[in-house]
């Protein structure tokens, strides 16, 4: 009975204790409340700043668009200006330049017009002895420098200008040396190449006259129509084959057509002689004749006269020397400029 009484005893002392709670402290609390709104309004801040810097960048974007195409439409309107101001620029340069043609025109005009007589006889005959000179020196033509020196003493003897004596002397001198000169009647050389040319389609060929004539038949007269039929048979036999001594065998060879272009070529050399003849090439001049005399040789019939008249004349001219020392007329156009530097040195 005591041990039940000591184990109700026991059982009673060994009773659970109340269970302790977590204990929070109320600051704490008010701490963590704090915390929390303040992230909050941190994080609403922030999004309204960025939302704020939305809108900014999204109003400068428009800003940044309109500009940009303010600058278009300022650049188009700059290059249509731009444009246009070329081609106001064009318009006055083409102006200028008319200008200064119509002033170099009336400078032209004026000087023409107060240029006196004299001045204009010396551009005169400056320009004719420039010209005369040119001539001479290319063609050797001592006639049309003779011409040209001959008609501007006539005019140095008008004007009568005692300035003018020295250049009057030069140019007697200079016609006196070209009268001294041997004349080279190139003339009448011209009209012997040109009769020669004429010539060549009358000179036999070597062919046409070694060509043996057709001779009639002679058949003897018989009273039997058989002896006559055998000789006319032996006539006609006796014509098929013809033996003849031929010194030119290149000249039988040719045929109608190598005739005539024999003549031409002839014809051509003729001709470039006497454009060698003007312009006094003499190996030209030469090399022509020899090859006409020489075609002369191989084709034509040396026995007939008149290859032999023809063949004498190309001889003769091949032998004649175009080569002549031609003096110049440096002195009369020295002489001529001086003296229109002196008259233009005076001009009012």
């Amino acid at each position: 009975m005591n041990q039940d009484q000591d184990s109700l005893s026991a059982a009673l002392t060994k009773t659970p204790k109340p269970r302790r709670r977590f204990a929070i402290s109320q600051p704490g609390v008010l701490l963590a409340i704090v915390a929390i709104l303040a992230a909050g309004g941190v994080w609403l801040h922030q999004q309204h700043q960025v939302d704020v810097l939305k809108a900014s960048l999204a109003q400068q974007v428009e800003q940044q668009t309109l500009r940009a195409e303010q600058a278009q439409a300022a650049n188009a309107a700059a290059q249509l200006q731009l444009h246009t101001v070329q081609q106001q620029i064009a318009l006055v340069s083409a102006k200028e330049a008319e200008a200064q043609s119509q002033q170099a025109s009336l400078t032209t005009m004026y000087d023409a017009l107060t240029r006196t007589d004299t001045q204009r006889s010396l551009a005169e005959i400056e320009q004719n002895l420039t010209y005369a000179s040119q001539q001479l020196q290319l063609s050797g033509s001592v006639a049309l420098a003779l011409t040209a020196l001959d008609s501007t003493d006539r005019k140095l003897q008008e004007l009568n200008k005692p300035e003018l004596i020295s250049l009057r002397q030069a140019v007697t001198r200079d016609m006196d040396r070209l009268k001294t000169l041997p004349a080279l009647d190139t003339v009448g050389i011209a009209a012997r190449l040109n009769s020669l040319i004429d010539e060549l389609d009358q000179l036999p060929l070597a062919v046409d006259v070694n060509r043996l004539p057709e001779q009639p038949k002679t058949v003897p007269a018989s009273s039997n129509w058989a002896g006559n039929f055998g000789a006319e048979l032996w006539a006609d036999l006796k014509t098929l084959i013809q033996i003849r001594r031929m010194d030119k065998p290149d000249a039988a060879l040719l045929t109608a057509n190598q005739t005539f272009f024999l003549r031409e070529n002839m014809k051509l050399r003729l001709l470039d002689a006497r454009t060698s003849l003007l312009t006094r090439d003499q190996n030209a001049f030469r090399a022509d004749l020899v090859s006409v005399s020489h075609y002369l040789q191989q084709y034509f019939d040396e026995t007939a006269k008149p290859v032999q008249q023809t063949k004498a004349s190309l001889d003769e001219l091949s032998r004649i020397s175009l080569a002549q020392s031609v003096p110049t007329l440096d002195a009369s156009l020295a002489a001529v400029r001086t003296a229109r530097q002196a008259a233009e040195r005076t001009k009012p």
